[in-house]
């Protein structure tokens, strides 16, 4: 079965953009307690790079971890299909 490439990276862009603004959503409330939160979960010290996020940089950070990932989701669908293409 092949994938539609395009719908693929899509699905994955608008997944990762809505984990994007629950994790923004979570920094924009209480800021050191989610980088301290993070940084248990991946066993390092986040606590200097907690900082208040803006709508500027919200929809920066979002746009562009979504289209990049969708970009990326869709050359990994591209690959798929040609290896499944044999």
């Amino acid at each position: 079965m092949k994938l539609n490439v395009w719908a693929f990276g899509i699905a994955v862009g608008t997944a990762i953009a809505a984990a994007f603004t629950i994790c923004a959503f979570f920094v924009a409330l209480a800021p050191e307690a989610t980088a301290a939160f993070i940084g248990h979960l991946l066993h390092i010290n986040l606590s200097s790079l907690a900082r208040p996020i803006t709508w500027a940089s919200y929809f920066a950070g979002v746009l562009g971890i979504g289209l990049w990932t969708a970009l990326w989701a869709a050359a990994a669908a591209k690959l798929y299909n040609l290896s499944v293409g044999r």
